[in-house]
């Protein structure tokens, strides 16, 4: 087209340069003009073919030492390899501040809420420590995710770990160190899982949206070594485990020696949708010691539900010996009377509501109760084990009021007042009015 206008351009010129001409001349000079015109036609058509038939030019090949985007979002592609990897975490500060009393055994990980052994309000031996005030680290946490291509699927791995262990060394006195913990470790291939990781049997969905290191005690807080196989069924699953077993019978003197046997069974299944999900689990456990053996069991119905950006989570579990499938009857789900096993029948419920103010902050309103059976003679023989702070809990109540402030990109501010109590079967009490603070700094 270019070239077409160019010749008009200099046809016309030519006719308006030029002295006057015949008429015969003028008519010659429009018959090569139109021809002219004809042939740029016919050269612009046969270039615009070529250009079509050719082939489109192949992208240039990336180097091999050139890092691009991985398959996971916010991962890498390792040069020369076929595996994404992602690194995640945060930086932490959590801080708390107890106006009644709590556990005097802050360098474990009772410093968090651990209702079942909140002191007793009458408490005369020094344990109640009104007053405390901690603020720690310890919950800083990184993780390293993977996604490598293989002949089966897409292999999966992840391996995640905090600082909230035991130490005693270089503790608050020093230098604040804490040990690393391990919290995840395993590999996924299709739908089979193998490693460590959070128990089939929680229901992380349904978990409310707490400061406190440690949400409600009616949670299955428990990650452990299992092999999971699910099975995707249209818009729910079914997940199968067989997890590591870890028996935990409260002996009367002399004591017995609790081993483990066979593994725990769980099954689990979940349904989940734009609005929310539902679950529905159960699990199968054995206590045994050099005396005895019994089988407990543990059932569990857990969801959520969005209203706009709002969103409501609810749970209640319970069964017979669940024990440390539910926090709170972590030290009360099996005591050696002495000639059997007896297995305290616990439930517990928990309901959050989440409101969400703006962009920025969001509160949460969370009440849950613990409930054991009575069992005389298991009583007896656990309260003579001579700690108070295992005295068998009768009833376990929690309620926790918390605003979260996401004050810039990356980072978030939770302030948190947590109301707790527990009562024995002889009426002991202990009450936890306690402040949670933390500030979290996200990698990105």
């Amino acid at each position: 087209m270019k070239l077409k206008v160019c010749a008009l351009l200099i046809a016309n010129l030519g006719l308006i340069a030029a002295p006057p001409a015949v008429a015969g001349e003028v008519e010659d000079l429009k018959v090569l003009v139109k021809q002219l015109q004809q042939r740029l036609e016919q050269l612009e058509t046969r270039e615009a073919t070529k250009v079509a038939a050719a082939p489109a030019a192949a992208p240039a090949a990336v180097p091999a030492n050139v890092v691009t985007a991985g398959t996971l979002p916010g991962s890498i592609k390792l040069p020369g390899t076929e595996t994404s990897l992602k690194v995640y975490g945060y930086a932490q500060l959590d801080a708390t501040h107890d106006f009644k009393g709590r556990n005097s055994d802050i360098n474990n990980n009772d410093w968090a809420s651990a209702l079942f052994v909140q002191p007793f309000n009458n408490a005369s031996t020094g344990r109640s420590h009104k007053g405390q005030t901690y603020a720690t680290a310890r919950t800083s946490r990184i993780g390293f995710e993977t996604a490598t291509q293989t002949s089966s699927g897409v292999l999966l791995t992840k391996v995640e770990g905090d600082f909230n262990a035991p130490n005693q060394f270089q503790g608050e006195l020093a230098t604040n160190s804490n040990t690393f913990r391990l919290r995840h470790a395993y590999g996924q291939l299709g739908n089979l899982l193998v490693g460590q990781t959070w128990s089939n049997f929680s229901d992380l969905g349904s978990f409310p949206d707490t400061v406190d290191f440690n949400p409600p005690g009616t949670t299955a807080l428990l990650r452990q070594p299992q092999i999971r196989y699910t099975i995707p069924l249209a818009s729910s699953k079914l997940a199968l485990s067989v997890e590591n077993s870890q028996s935990l019978s409260f002996p009367t003197a002399p004591r017995v020696n609790d081993f483990d046997r066979s593994p725990d069974f769980v099954a689990n299944w979940t349904m989940s949708g734009d609005r929310g999900h539902l679950s529905l689990r159960a699990v199968s456990l054995e206590y045994r010691n050099d005396n005895h053996a019994k089988r407990g069991y543990g059932l569990g119905l857990g969801g959520s539900l969005k209203f706009g950006d709002d969103t409501l989570v609810a749970g209640i579990q319970g069964g017979e010996g669940i024990g440390r499938y539910m926090l709170n009857s972590l030290v009360q789900g099996a005591t050696d009377v002495g000639n059997s096993i007896n297995l305290w029948k616990a439930y517990g419920w928990h309901v959050g509501y989440t409101h969400t103010w703006n962009a920025k902050f969001r509160s949460n309103l969370i009440a849950s109760q613990t409930v054991f059976d009575k069992d005389e003679v298991a009583n007896v023989a656990q309260r003579g084990l001579g700690s108070a702070d295992l005295f068998p809990n009768r009833r376990i109540e929690q309620v926790f009021v918390n605003t979260f402030w996401a004050f810039e990109k990356n980072a978030e501010l939770g302030l948190e007042y947590a109301w707790g109590k527990r009562t024995t079967f002889n009426n002991e009490v202990g009450t936890q009015n306690r402040i949670n603070a933390s500030v979290r700094y996200s990698f990105y």
